[in-house]
């Protein structure tokens, strides 16, 4: 919707460098207009693409499965985990292990049917072959962005930290409040190792709703279940993906994005009577 309401087509940039600028631009957003969401609008949305737009714009982007799949999340915001593979090597080896890795030990990421999870998993060799620091350009064929995106300092106030009077531990709320996605990534270390004795992992990441990473961490693929259904359980906050994991660079207390959040956190600590720093 952004790409095409924003797309100039005599721009001097190619048209991929185009696409790149505006979908960095959309993530960036604080606040999405409602009238962009079909679910919050009977179905509708307020600029349907024609079909010029759609060969020259949107399908040179991503494919319409790929289409399907962002607008699932976008539009029903479905929870959970997104599971993404960016190692191709040895491939017919690989696929196999992935294969068996979704099949036995995850069970198509849970409790789910393959039919309920088919926007789950991302495996595409030409479209997510990508080396093991450039996870984030998935953002660029898939927006996982929500609806509700930061968890701005501005949310910090008395009243939110009333309800929370009886907890000690407020940095962990705020992160755990600004976390919104996993992503698991299968990349190389995924698939291949020295140790023979190496546990089979993916990286765990713990995004925001601009992609940011708010904490990260490793999973076992038959932890996979196990983290799914978590949340249903109350569990997640204590679970060792979430207490070991790691804080990402823009979350850390010298992070742009933790350095305001800590800020207004310290502030409304020194004002609240509930709050007693030991």
């Amino acid at each position: 919707m952004y790409v095409q309401r924003n797309w100039d087509p005599a721009s001097s940039l190619t048209p991929d460098e185009q696409r790149k600028t505006l979908i960095r631009a959309f993530l960036a957003m604080e606040n999405v207009p409602a009238e962009w969401c079909a679910v919050a609008n009977n179905g509708n949305i307020s600029q349907v693409p024609t079909e010029s737009e759609v060969q020259s714009i949107l399908a040179p982007w991503r494919p319409l499965s790929l289409r399907n799949v962002a607008a699932h999340i976008w539009q029903d915001r479905p929870e959970g985990l997104i599971i993404l593979r960016t190692y191709y090597g040895n491939d017919e080896e690989a696929a196999a292990k992935f294969e068996e890795w979704l099949d036995r030990e995850m069970g198509n990421g849970g409790s789910e049917s393959e039919e309920d999870s088919w926007w789950r998993i991302l495996d595409d060799r030409q479209r997510f072959n990508f080396p093991d620091d450039q996870w984030h350009r998935v953002l660029d064929t898939r927006s996982m962005a929500d609806h509700l995106r930061s968890f701005h300092p501005d949310l910090i106030d008395e009243n939110y930290y009333d309800s929370l009077s009886q907890e000690n531990v407020l940095e962990d709320l705020v992160l755990y409040e600004a976390q919104q996605r996993w992503l698991a990534i299968a990349n190389r270390d995924s698939f291949e190792s020295e140790n023979e004795n190496k546990v089979d992992s993916f990286r765990l990441l713990m995004l925001d709703g601009h992609g940011n990473i708010v904490k990260e961490s490793d999973i076992w693929p038959e932890e996979i279940p196990m983290l799914v259904n978590s949340p249903l359980r109350g569990q997640f906050r204590d679970s060792r993906w979430w207490v070991g994991g790691v804080i990402g660079p823009r979350y850390k207390h010298d992070g742009d994005i933790g350095s305001a959040l800590f800020a207004a956190i310290r502030n409304i600590k020194s004002q609240s009577p509930f709050i007693v720093d030991s």
